[in-house]
């Protein structure tokens, strides 16, 4: 079981834009296609106790690395499904620090990530009991491969394939299993692995056809991807 404390209104002023927040809801995005996430609390429970992870205020790409941006910035595209609008995959976790330190990002922590998805949901997946392939590419729909980004419905803050499509690299490290932690399921995978909770570990070194990764940042961004 997971708990939650959001603020109930919160105000982030940026030059040429106001963002206003309520309880689920997202009224605007930035013109460099991220989504500023408010502050808040998230209440983490493992098989013996919980913790509370206070997350700062921070900025989430609103989409996966598309194979586009990625040879844009990279000059070189590794995906195993090649579509210039699908996610880029088959990125090892080095691969995706470099991509995200080269545009001035990083990858988020999975507690900001988790945060990011839910966006203010506690229920196990952040679309609540609306039809899951409305939100998600994953082994119902897939066609069992990626599909191009941002074409399902956004979760409340305005994030694209937060469950879904390709799993998403993140800064976070488990030592139980030596890995880098990854979240949010991919389009192989069943729709359970779509929780919002849900994650696994790679070692860095790997490189998948359904693992991918989407950037963030402390600060607003000064130019697109």
């Amino acid at each position: 079981m997971y708990f939650f404390i959001l603020k109930i209104f919160w105000l982030l002023f940026i030059p040429n834009s106001i963002y206003v927040f309520f309880k689920n809801c997202l009224l605007a995005q930035t013109k460099y296609n991220v989504v500023p996430i408010p502050v808040g609390k998230l209440m983490v429970y493992s098989k013996y106790d919980g913790k509370e992870v206070f997350i700062d205020n921070f900025f989430m790409d609103s989409f996966e690395v598309s194979q586009e941006s990625y040879e844009k910035n990279i000059n070189f595209n590794s995906s195993f499904f090649v579509h210039r609008k699908r996610p880029v995959e088959k990125v090892n976790w080095f691969e995706a620090v470099e991509y995200c330190l080269k545009i001035g990002k990083r990858l988020p922590s999975e507690w900001e990530w988790e945060w990011a998805a839910r966006s203010g949901n506690t229920s196990k997946f952040y679309w609540g009991k609306e039809d899951p392939k409305l939100y998600s590419w994953f082994n119902k729909n897939s066609e069992r491969k990626t599909q191009p980004i941002g074409q399902k419905k956004p979760n409340s803050y305005g994030l694209f394939d937060m469950a879904g499509n390709v799993w998403e690299w993140t800064n976070s490290h488990r030592e139980s299993t030596q890995g880098k932690v990854l979240r949010g399921g991919s389009w192989r995978n069943s729709m359970n692995a779509m929780q919002s909770f849900k994650w696994i570990t790679s070692l860095p070194i790997h490189r998948f056809h359904y693992v991918g990764f989407r950037c963030a940042t402390s600060k607003l961004p000064t130019r697109n991807n």
